[in-house]
């Protein structure tokens, strides 16, 4: 058995291993870059805009970038009102607004064929987007699609008055048959004979041709046209009284030499004046 050699240390053959405490956990510091700042800044409201976080730093940090970016460009005031005729006129040139309406140089707008009555007052058009400072792109993108937007609309409608139309033409010719483009021949006699120029033409057309009741009535008037029952109206009236049938009757059957009455007038006249006194006849039954 060993000699221990120094008496005051025991033997000790497995000596207590070295004890490392556990590291103690470090707390970040919170981030606050507004601390950083004089009371002044923190409180102005520009510096409200932004948290005080790393990106409200960072969104603080790029503003102010961007406005040294604009440092030096020219600055345009935002007009208080229609009176204010100095930032105006600086609104203006800023956004090359042209001094005369003409100044917009609108495209001049191509029309089809089947649209050669519709017409766009350019002129007109320039006068109102100046009065409201629109921009020379503004005017000319409104004019662009005001003009679009007109020409579809005036084609929709004219494709509907044509499929209304093929729609009375198949009604007529079914009720008609081959008989349709004579009486709507004599018909169009009729509007031809007695309207004053194309205009009238054109709307008494457009207006009686696009119903069948319209097309029956203007055949029914050529057709005694062509049968020479009508003649020049000569005994046609218009919005007669009963008083008045009766007297323009008394007067007819009075009259020995009227062809009424006349057995040596012609038949063509004598038929006239029949069916004349007949009318009146209805006149009294009908209003009386």
């Amino acid at each position: 058995m060993p000699t221990n050699p120094d008496p005051a240390v025991l033997d000790n053959p497995d000596p207590a291993p070295d004890v490392t405490p556990d590291p103690v956990p470090v707390v970040p510091e919170k981030f606050s870059w507004k601390s950083q700042l004089e009371p002044d800044y923190v409180n102005s409201p520009t510096m409200k805009i932004f948290p005080d976080t790393k990106e409200g730093f960072n969104s603080a940090v790029k503003s102010h970038l961007e406005l040294q970016k604009m440092m030096g460009h020219e600055k345009v005031p935002i007009p208080k009102g229609p009176n204010d005729t100095a930032a105006l006129e600086v609104f203006k040139r800023a956004f090359r607004i042209p001094e005369k309406p003409e100044g917009y140089g609108l495209a001049d707008i191509e029309v089809p064929d089947s649209m050669k009555e519709m017409t766009f007052d350019k002129k007109m058009f320039s006068e109102v987007m100046h009065k409201q400072n629109l921009t020379p792109e503004q005017a000319k993108n409104l004019w662009q699609n005001y003009t679009e937007m007109s020409k579809q609309a005036y084609a929709d409608v004219l494709k509907k008055y044509q499929d209304d139309m093929a729609q009375v033409v198949t009604q007529m010719r079914s009720e008609w048959g081959d008989a349709y483009d004579a009486k709507v021949g004599v018909g169009q006699m009729v509007i031809n004979k007695f309207s004053e120029n194309q205009e009238m033409n054109d709307f008494i057309s457009a207006s009686l041709v696009k119903d069948p009741r319209g097309i029956k009535f203007l055949a029914k008037i050529g057709e005694q046209f062509a049968e020479n029952k009508i003649g020049d109206f000569k005994y046609q009236r218009h919005s007669l009284t009963p008083d008045e049938a009766q007297r323009e009757i008394d007067s007819i059957t009075g009259d020995p030499n009227h062809p009424y009455n006349n057995e040596k007038a012609s038949r063509a006249e004598r038929d006239r004046a029949i069916d004349h006194v007949n009318s009146l006849y209805a006149v009294k039954m009908y209003k009386g």
